[in-house]
């Protein structure tokens, strides 16, 4: 008998660890994700630890709970993260620990919620409370100063700046007497931050040079703390109208920040970029603010704020496409097998997210697995040379790369403090020393021109729609552009999504008077431009689909048209019916043909919206939320779907042009990196040019489009912007409405 219970102990106990275990692989894999900046992903996992803590283990309660709230907080779901604030309160009382400094700093994180969410009242109740009781308690000076900090962040998302000075002076008075280092140069920033709110600029400078100081004592000068004071002191200059000491002060960080974030993109894994380099980003992009309010329009610090806008548009996609290419030509074959499974592995996590139905510990072994992975690809690429070589195309490279009659429109877009997003272009000459900056246009007036069409993008260009974009954005580009034969631009923000050509100006269209070629990065300006030469192309069209998706009527005779057109002069493959399978385009890689067309439905859904099929319910990421219906496809079971995600793990560096006969095939979400879409992936793909449309077309236009377009590519001009300008204006001359033709686009 007694062995028997013996045994049952035992068992117990080794149910209780191996509970205590899930519980620590949970929390610890949430920490990662956490630190990674994926909150929803933190989230998950803490929500996992949560179900393995036993009722009675009340402090693992509390630090779940209090996890679940930060990482809901930074993921702007503030009604959840006031849930697991008000439940972390309650999980203090259980602990009997109401009162104590711990319950204060919980309080205000509820009171900061509050004043996310725009409930101040509440806010300012459990603010209130907090000081009261703080005021009566016994708080050692590390409690004094971060409740002094959290309650000057409320304050400040309350708009009440004075308070919160009041409230950082108190917390940096106290950094300074006992934490010397980190503590204090943080206490001096919110203080200076609140002094340049309330309009003490004079005070506000004193502080951030105090923060500099400080910085280098604690930190040297080869630190981020020391460059990211200096970066205060640049702004705090220009906003005083000391605009050339601050420049001084700017380029030399700028210069900083280059080096380094360039030294940390060689050896960081893919899912630790957007955290190492965040606030690197940020601070490189917003020197083109600094340079607008500063009234530096073509100049020595123009070229540098251009040169930030070179390297960091599409930086985390160049990097990417950068490690791969390495290792896929140097690398060993368990390396290059690796990049394959580690794309299985990251589509593979996806799925088990969204579905309901899966068992966490998959999930859990799933990411651990991605982290692995990711790390020794990394590292190998590192090994292989400099991944960010593509940093080294500079303005001087862009400017050098065009010829005379030529003008490079690279558009940046901003959002300052209390008004509309605003949009700037930098027009860069073959003649010109420095680039020039413009102003073009605020995004509230093209977004309430937007809403007055009800979000329909090619209505945008006749009637009075027309004529207010004629305003907003045809007259200040037309200004610029002068006498420009052809017009290169980069698009940025909203602009991603508009025809710049269709734009009408008085009887003509801006189209009409100059020739336009977008491009995705104006690096690709300084790329080599190799000569069009068609030898292989691989056409998809007049598919089969599922019983929720209607058949194309005019795609079968499209792909005929444009298979007769390309017959003996190119090897031409036809995948029609049940052929053209998801799983024939994925084996493309490696040899893929000169041209890929793919005439078949195109989706984009983002995670609210009311019409997302259930199949893709669950998934949160724009690649996995665009793409392509494949053979057999089908929206309600997800099968012959080929996804943004899974097009960008395709090796189609040897083809020339990839063309999207597909509605829509030009949206995605609108980032700083750009489209996140199809247009990213087929790029991330290796495709040199990608031919698609901006919104819905018109079946019959499509079709003359495309056999018009490979008409000319292969029996006329020989090159494939003027095949696609020829394409246009024929689809144009049957159907005048820009709604028929304005909408294609090809994009190198």
């Amino acid at each position: 008998m007694r062995s028997l219970i013996m045994a049952a102990i035992l068992a117990v106990s080794v149910c209780l660890g191996l509970k205590a275990q899930i519980y620590n692989n949970f929390m610890e894999a949430g920490k990662t994700a956490y630190l990674e900046n994926n909150y929803p992903l933190a989230s998950y996992f803490y929500e996992e630890a949560l179900r393995h803590i036993p009722a009675d283990s009340l402090i693992e309660i509390y630090l779940s709970d209090a996890r679940l709230r930060d990482a809901n907080f930074y993921s702007g779901k503030y009604d959840d993260a006031l849930r697991y604030g008000k439940r972390v309160i309650d999980d203090l009382g259980r602990l009997e620990l109401t009162g104590t400094y711990r319950s204060l700093e919980d309080s205000l994180m509820v009171a900061n919620i509050c004043a996310e969410r725009g409930d101040s009242l509440k806010a300012v109740r459990y603010a209130d409370e907090v000081f009261g009781k703080a005021l009566h308690s016994d708080l050692s000076w590390q409690e004094k100063m971060q409740l002094s900090k959290v309650g000057g962040i409320i304050m400040s998302h309350l708009g009440n700046w004075p308070m919160a000075e009041s409230m950082y002076v108190l917390a940096r008075d106290i950094a300074k007497q006992y934490a010397p280092g980190w503590e204090t140069i943080n206490a001096i920033n919110l203080h200076g931050n609140s002094l340049y709110h309330i309009g003490k600029y004079e005070e506000a400078l004193k502080a951030y040079e105090e923060q500099t100081e400080e910085a280098r004592e604690a930190f040297g000068i080869d630190s981020r703390e020391y460059h990211w004071a200096r970066y205060c002191v640049a702004n705090m200059l220009a906003f005083m109208d000391r605009i050339d000491d601050g420049a001084a002060v700017y380029r030399e960080v700028i210069a900083w920040y280059r080096d380094r974030m360039l030294n940390q993109l060689r050896t960081a894994p893919s899912t630790e970029r957007a955290r190492y380099l965040g606030n690197m980003i940020e601070l490189l992009e917003n020197a083109i603010p600094f340079g607008v309010k500063a009234k530096y329009n073509r100049d020595e610090f123009t070229a540098l704020a251009y040169e930030c806008l070179l390297l960091t548009k599409g930086l985390l996609l160049a990097t990417e496409k950068s490690t791969e290419t390495k290792i896929r030509a140097k690398g060993t074959d368990a390396e290059r097998a690796d990049i394959d499974a580690l794309y299985e592995l990251k589509s593979r996590l996806a799925d088990l997210l969204a579905d309901p139905s899966t068992d966490p510990k998959d999930v859990l072994n799933t990411y651990a697995r991605v982290k692995t992975l990711d790390v020794n690809l990394a590292n190998a690429a590192a090994r292989y040379g400099d991944n960010t070589e593509f940093a080294a195309v500079g303005y001087e490279e862009v400017r050098n790369s065009l010829k005379d009659g030529e003008v490079l429109l690279d558009f940046a877009d901003f959002k300052p403090k209390s008004k509309p997003r605003q949009y700037v272009c930098y027009e860069i000459r073959r003649d010109s020393k420095y680039p020039e900056v413009h102003f073009v246009c605020d995004g509230a007036r093209l977004d309430s021109l937007l809403a007055l069409e009800r979000g329909r993008w090619g209505n945008l260009y006749t009637g009075e729609a027309g004529v207010d974009m004629a305003s907003i954005v045809g007259e200040p580009l037309s200004r610029i552009i002068k006498d420009a034969e052809t017009v290169y631009y980069v698009p940025s923000g909203v602009f991603h999504k508009l025809a710049l050509e269709a734009i009408p100006l008085g009887e003509r269209r801006l189209g009409d008077m100059h020739a336009f070629r977008r491009l995705s990065s104006a690096r690709e300006l300084a790329a080599a431009d190799a000569a069009d030469g068609f030898d292989s192309a691989c056409i998809y069209g007049g598919l089969t689909y599922g019983a929720d998706i209607k058949p194309l009527v005019r795609s079968a005779q499209e792909v005929e048209d444009i298979s007769a057109t390309l017959g003996g002069v190119v090897d031409t493959r036809v995948r029609m019916a049940d052929k053209g399978t998801k799983e024939s385009f994925m084996q493309l890689g490696g040899e893929a043909p000169d041209i890929v067309h793919l005439s078949t439905h195109g989706f984009h859904y983002t995670p609210a919206d009311p019409n997302l099929p259930v199949s893709l319910q669950g998934y949160d990421d724009a690649m996995a939320l665009s793409g392509l219906v494949m053979s057999g496809g089908s929206l309600s079971s997800r099968r012959g779907l080929l996804t943004a995600a899974e097009v960008a793990r395709c090796d189609l560096s040897d083809t020339a042009i990839a063309c999207l006969a597909s509605c829509d095939s030009g949206q995605g979400e609108v980032t700083s990196e750009g489209i996140y879409g199809l247009l990213r992936a087929f790029k991330k793909a290796g495709a040199r040019t990608v031919v698609m449309s901006l919104w819905k077309a018109s079946d019959v236009a499509t079709e003359c489009f495309m056999t018009n377009f490979y008409a000319d590519l292969v029996n006329g001009s020989r090159d494939r912007h003027k095949a696609f300008r020829f394409a246009r204006d024929e689809v144009r001359r049957q159907y005048p409405s820009p709604f028929y033709w304005a909408g294609f686009t090809m994009v190198d």
